[in-house]
């Protein structure tokens, strides 16, 4: 300011006594009324030059040292050695600008550049874009740098500066205000920064990302970061999710992520290393099945028979063959052994493929076909009862419970190591008969069944007083039917039908008159005395011998002819039906 002020005094000092320049931008019919001067310029006057038709100051030394209000007229009729002939903006000194300064700052000029501006005003130094005006801009408007919002609304109105400095941009809003809350939008963001080219997903900030932010496809994790910080790109790359890892992670997982970051792979499996679509958390503790459990854990593919858990066993809990133990263990603590079949677990109380110790409730369990314990313990038989019963035995059920007492006694209690079957009908033998029937301790004499005579019915000795034969120790040995004889040395079958002696069918048969006390020729007890020597009569003869059915005529012996041989045969046979 000082130097322009001493520049005008010295052109001031050139023009004393000095007469203006004519000007003719002022006349006005022949006259000068319409130049003016300056606002303290009361010694100006303007003289018409009527031949020139211009109109000029009549002394320009009159000009105030300090002039206020300086006009064009004045300037154009005073300039200054350097050919300052236009007012400043001002009003405080002549220019050299190529134009006037009164459009300087209105709008309505034209053509302006910076030099123009500088020297038309210190204050509106710089022409605006399209050269109208000058601006009051802190630097030119064709700057490559150092741009602010101000600036760009004096050299390019309704612009903001990018968010470099660089340029002026037609956003809707400020590119640099920081301090208020903003709505950004992609056409906003690409003009104030284009290395962040679209707006964030809360429209709070402009990032990075290679896509817009309300994408609904191709989204990477980066993109995320920079649209929705602290956010991953989804599974299928169709959203920003705010899980707490990346969505492609192989470790690490939970089941919100996974909730997340897929669609269908709700849950994480029990080692987090991925999401799977079982029907239920990993971390359940109920209702499993193979497929969740196969899903979930890669270790332990099965779910447990009570579905509390999923186990590491070789094949499904649910399976109806090939069971083993361990399977059976893992599958369910209650039933932990495998069935002999394979096809099912057990709660035994010991493994069903063992040796010994072995009892009706585990047989039962672990081979329903061999149901019962051994008598040994040692194995599972198919008796048809238990081999600790009571009652009821059978052969059958003996040599399954015990091989080595294999027969059932007599009396089915219990089993015996008898030589043969105790329901045998030969071959008995004393200590067979002590064996499976106590009650009948010796071998009947036929050695077909057991008796419980005083003595043994095989090699007795009835010599001996202690062993004569009793009518109930013959009744014992042999059958009823049977009686001693008086002496107790043998047994008499009295329903014999040969074989019999006078003296034997006496005993069996009384020796009452009609009673058959005699024995006939074929040892059968009759009622006729077979050996008398007289009193013969025919019936009497067919009876004692039907070889000689014909008595004498003097009664004396029994003879045969033919035709009376015939009749006696027909007759013997008649009377021994009858008998």
């Amino acid at each position: 300011m000082n130097f322009k002020l001493f520049i005008l005094a010295l052109s001031f000092i050139y023009q004393i006594f000095s007469q203006g320049t004519g000007i003719t931008t002022c006349v006005a019919n022949q006259s000068c009324s319409q130049c003016t001067s300056c606002t303290n310029c009361s010694d100006i006057v303007w003289q018409y030059n009527q031949s020139s038709n211009t109109c000029a100051v009549a002394d320009c030394s009159k000009i105030p040292s300090s002039p206020k209000g300086l006009t064009d007229n004045l300037c154009a009729s005073c300039p200054t050695a350097n050919g300052a002939n236009f007012a400043s903006s001002d009003g405080q000194s002549c220019v050299t600008s190529s134009q006037s300064c009164a459009n300087a700052t209105n709008g309505n000029g034209q053509n302006w550049n910076d030099i123009d501006c500088g020297k038309c005003s210190q204050t509106f130094q710089y022409a605006n874009s399209k050269g109208t005006q000058c601006v009051y801009s802190s630097q030119s408007c064709s700057s490559q740098n150092g741009w602010i919002d101000q600036d760009c609304s004096y050299c390019f109105p309704n612009t903001f500066a990018n968010s470099q400095g660089t340029l002026c941009v037609q956003s809707t809003q400020s590119c640099q205000n920081k301090s208020q809350v903003q709505n950004w939008s992609d056409s906003d963001c690409k003009l104030c920064n284009d290395q962040k080219p679209f707006a964030t997903y809360d429209g709070q900030n402009c990032c990075a990302s290679s896509q817009n932010c309300k994408s609904q496809q191709n989204w990477t994790n980066s993109d995320c970061t920079q649209c929705q910080p602290n956010t991953f790109a989804s599974y299928d790359k169709s959203k920003c999710v705010p899980s707490s890892q990346s969505c492609s992670s192989n470790t690490g997982w939970l089941d919100s992520d996974c909730q997340l970051c897929f669609a269908n792979l709700k849950y994480a499996n029990t080692q987090g290393t991925q999401c799977v679509n079982s029907s239920q958390m990993c971390s359940a503790n109920s209702n499993w099945n193979d497929n969740d459990c196969q899903l979930c854990n890669n270790s332990q593919t099965f779910a447990s028979s009570d579905k509390t858990k999923c186990v590491n066993s070789s094949q499904s809990c649910s399976s109806a063959s090939n069971w083993t133990n361990q399977n059976c263990a893992l599958c369910s603590i209650n039933t932990p052994f495998a069935t002999v079949d394979k096809k099912s677990c057990v709660g035994s109380s010991q493994t069903c493929n063992s040796t010994s110790n072995w009892i009706d409730t585990d047989c039962a369990l672990c081979n329903p076909k061999y149901p019962f314990a051994s008598l040994d313990n040692n194995s599972c038989v198919n008796s048809s009862q238990s081999c600790t019963s009571i009652f009821g035995w059978t052969d059958s059920d003996c040599k399954l419970c015990s091989p080595s007492i294999q027969f059932a006694s007599s009396d089915g209690t219990t089993c015996v190591a008898s030589s043969q079957s105790c329901q045998s009908n030969s071959n008995w033998t004393n200590s067979n008969c002590q064996i499976c029937n106590p009650s009948a301790p010796y071998a009947n004499s036929m050695k077909n069944g057991c008796a419980d005579p005083s003595v043994s019915c095989i090699g007795r000795d009835p010599t001996l007083a202690s062993q004569v034969w009793t009518d109930n120790d013959c009744l014992s040995c042999y059958q009823i039917g049977y009686r001693a004889l008086p002496d107790g040395s043998n047994c008499v079958n009295c329903l014999a039908k040969s074989g019999m002696s006078n003296s034997d069918c006496a005993l069996c048969n009384g020796t009452d008159d009609g009673d058959n006390q005699f024995a006939n020729s074929q040892g059968q007890c009759v009622a006729v005395n077979c050996q008398q020597t007289s009193g013969w009569v025919d019936t009497d003869c067919i009876v004692c011998n039907p070889k000689t059915p014909n008595a004498s005529s003097d009664g004396t012996t029994c003879l045969n002819t033919s035709f009376i041989a015939l009749l006696a045969a027909t007759l013997i046979n008649f009377l021994l039906f009858m008998i």
